[in-house]
């Protein structure tokens, strides 16, 4: 063999060793970068979840007090958001017999319109309903109440 072809076969094997070596570098630079911003993406979704978490606590827990204390808030409107708000929080609340009286009241009421379409009803209509709400609500008083302390308290909540 000539050593001019020893030369250019090293030279052409140093060319493709440099090659192959600089590709293995950009995959791994890739694969890092891929792996911070994925990392970054989850530290995000943990961040939110977290915040969303909290938010849906606290909530839970004015839900609660605003049904103790405030009698703007019924028995019927509070039920109708601490069910929406622990479906979202933990929903194995729900299934608690303590917290099943929330589940019943709002399954009695649902048929109920809300928002826009309450105003939308007639005076009669309207007078009906209500009157369904406070039979409902003299029936589940006392269970809702204890319901609303535990609640406001945010023991179950942890």
């Amino acid at each position: 063999m000539s050593t001019t072809l020893i030369y250019s076969l090293t030279a052409a094997g140093l060319l493709a060793i440099l090659t192959l070596s600089a590709l293995i570098y950009r995959q791994v630079q890739r694969a890092r970068i891929q792996r911070e911003q994925q990392a970054a993406r989850e530290a995000e979704a943990i961040a939110h979840f977290e915040a969303h978490h909290q938010y849906l606590e606290e909530s839970i827990r004015l839900v609660a007090g605003a049904i103790l204390h405030d009698e703007k808030m019924t028995l019927t409107e509070g039920c109708i958001r601490l069910k929406v708000l622990l479906e979202n929080y933990r929903p194995q609340l729900l299934q608690q017999e303590t917290y099943a009286v929330i589940s019943e009241v709002y399954d009695k009421t649902s048929h109920m319109p809300i928002k826009e379409e309450w105003q939308a009803l007639p005076k009669k209509l309207k007078h009906s309903y209500q009157q369904e709400m406070q039979a409902l609500e003299q029936q589940y008083e006392a269970a809702l109440q204890v319901v609303a302390r535990e609640l406001s308290s945010g023991e179950p909540l942890k």
